[in-house]
This record gives structure tokens, C-alpha cells and sequence, in this order.
């Protein structure tokens, strides 16, 4: 099959979605006539001056909008994979997703009805807490209107078709499996250091996340060839897993070991090749590095630190493992 019939038959299973958010940013730009001497010859607080910018309301009133953006992010990266702008998903599992994001866009929505309708009070608190600048931050007030105008929220889903001059699309397409690795890395990174180092004992709940992470393997296959693999591994130790109880000795250790499989994109990339006899990883002495927080610029999906206590702490010293994958 030629390079131009692989790129065909992988977008053919996907669709792309694209996500379009804009929140107002709550602050305007600052002027030399508004750095005006407070009682005491005081320079303006940087909680309401900071960077070129006054702010002009709470920072909390607008939390709402950046947590749904948020969640709109993590449902796409949950399922699909980063590609041009936006998340390459498997066709079936669109409907679904679409679904969830008319929520978000729904409650987006109701957040600034709720807001909008609060705003000149927002203001007025903000006005009343920083009488010195009082009048730089009301001369910048824009009306509600302009406001509500800045607040949006929205997703497009469409095909993506090759054109006649196909190269730059098709380099685009065969760098998904590599995008898809390192999506999956960095969260297992994440999982690893939050859930599982230093533990010689979790709950069951510990599976959740890792299942979550090999169903994205799982519908995403089709990218790479070298996914399937990885998903196979996955699934024979996850299936000699107990139905029940905690996950402790060497039942943890199975675990541990697909868990660290996954940290790594280079041990991925071995496991795609038929390699069996991989380096092996001490647990206690693996250092995980820390997975790098999106920018408020950027729509990458990375799974919440989840709030309930996921594993059962045991004081005892845990033993030094070695794994071979």
C-alpha cells in the first residue's frame, strides 16, 4: 500500500474536532495617566496593576469559564490526539463526545447569563476594595454588551481530505502514532508519581486511570501500527488481574510494570518492534519527569489529579523491584 493510501485509510477512521473558546480576560490595558500615587505615595497594588494591564474585576468570578474550557479539553484529549489545531478522533466515538461538549457549551452559556447578570456588581466590589484606583478601574469599564461579546464557547467537527499535493498532510498524519506516545507518557508519567511510587498497596480504584489510557490506545490504533502491540500488553497483564480486593505484592508489581511501560515512549516504541528483552526499571529508583502543565494558550488534555484518596499507605518499607518487559 503507498504512503498516500496508509494517510487515506487513517483518515477515513477519524474526524477532527476543534474547539473555540474565548474568555474576557477582565482587565484593560494600562495607561501612564493611571499610575497614580496612592495615600503614602504608594504604587497601585499588583493584585488590581500587574504587566501593563488593570484588572477590573476578581480573578474568582471568571474561574467557572477556565474550569469548562478545561473539561472541554480533557473529554477531547480523553479519546483523541492532537492534530492540526484541534484532536484527530476515532469516527465512532464522536457521537458520543459530541454529546458531552453540548454540555459544556450549555453550561458555558448559563455561567455568563450568571455573570453578566452580576456584572456591574462585580465591579463595584472590585471599585470598593481599591479606592485608591477607584477611578482608573471605572474609567476602563467597558458596558455589559461589549463583555458578553468576549465570552463564547463552541466546537467544530469535519472530515479532513486530502488535497492533490498531499506531502505536508501526510507528514502531519504519520507523526499521530509519535503525538499519541507522548500524550499517553507524560499521563502515565503523571498517574505514576500520584498513584503508585513508594506504594506497596492501592485500591482498586488505582485501575481507572490506566484503563482510561489503553481505551485511547485502543481507539486510536489505527494511527500507528505500532499501537496494538502496546494495547496487547497491556491487556494480558490486566488480565490476570483478582475480580476484587486490593492490588498489593505481586499483583501491584504486574501493574507497576504496564504502568512504567507507558512512562516511557521509548520502551513503547520497543514494545511496538516484537522487543521482549527490554532495559530493565528499578521501581524505587525510577524518576519520573514532571509532566509539563499546558499553557492558558495551548488545548492539551491532561487528566485532573483525581480528589478522592486513591491507595491505602503502608507504612512498611517498600521492597526494590526489578521488571523486564
Amino acid at each position: 500500500m503507498t504512503d498516500h493510501a496508509v494517510v487515506d485509510k487513517v483518515l477515513d477512521q477519524m474526524s477532527v474536532i476543534a474547539l473555540d473558546c474565548s474568555i474576557w480576560s477582565g482587565a484593560r490595558r494600562l495607561k501612564p495617566e493611571d499610575l497614580v500615587l496612592g495615600k503614602g505615595g504608594q504604587l497601585p497594588s499588583d493584585e488590581v496593576v500587574s504587566l501593563g494591564s488593570k484588572k477590573l474585576c476578581k480573578r474568582e468570578v471568571l474561574k467557572p469559564f477556565h474550569r469548562l474550557r478545561d473539561q472541554a479539553c480533557r473529554l477531547c484529549g480523553r479519546e483523541g490526539v492532537r492534530f492540526l489545531g484541534g484532536y484527530a478522533v476515532p469516527d465512532h466515538y464522536v457521537s458520543g463526545l459530541s454529546l458531552k461538549l453540548d454540555q459544556v457549551q450549555q453550561d458555558f452559556n448559563q455561567e455568563k447569563q450568571v455573570f453578566l447578570t452580576g456584572y456591574d456588581q462585580h465591579i463595584q466590589e472590585w471599585v470598593s476594595a481599591h479606592p485608591d484606583f477607584a477611578e482608573a478601574i471605572r474609567s476602563a469599564v467597558p458596558d455589559a454588551q461589549h463583555v458578553g461579546q468576549r465570552f463564547h464557547f463552541g466546537y467544530t467537527t469535519y472530515k479532513v481530505v486530502a488535497s492533490p499535493q498531499p506531502e505536508n498532510l501526510n507528514q502531519q498524519v504519520n507523526q499521530l502514532g509519535g503525538t499519541l506516545r507522548e500524550e499517553i507518557s507524560r499521563d502515565a508519567q503523571a498517574l505514576f508519581e500520584q498513584t503508585f511510587k513508594g506504594k506497596n498497596k492501592v485500591t482498586r480504584k488505582a485501575l481507572n486511570p490506566i484503563l482510561r489510557l489503553r481505551d485511547k490506545l485502543h481507539g486510536l490504533s489505527f494511527v500507528d501500527p505500532g499501537i496494538s502491540p502496546i494495547v496487547q500488553r497491556l491487556d494480558a497483564g490486566l488480565s490476570q488481574l483478582p475480580n476484587n480486593g486490593a492490588l498489593e505484592g505481586e499483583v501491584l508489581t504486574q501493574l507497576m510494570e504496564r504502568v512504567l511501560l507507558l512512562c516511557s515512549v521509548q520502551q513503547m516504541e520497543r514494545c511496538a518492534e516484537g522487543l521482549t528483552a527490554l532495559e530493565p526499571v528499578k521501581v524505587q529508583e525510577q524518576e519520573m519527569p514532571q509532566a509539563q502543565s499546558p499553557t492558558s494558550n495551548e488545548i492539551e488534555i491532561q487528566e485532573e489529579p483525581l480528589k478522592e484518596q486513591r491507595v491505602v499507605i503502608s507504612e512498611e518499607t517498600v521492597p526494590t523491584a526489578t521488571f523486564y518487559f
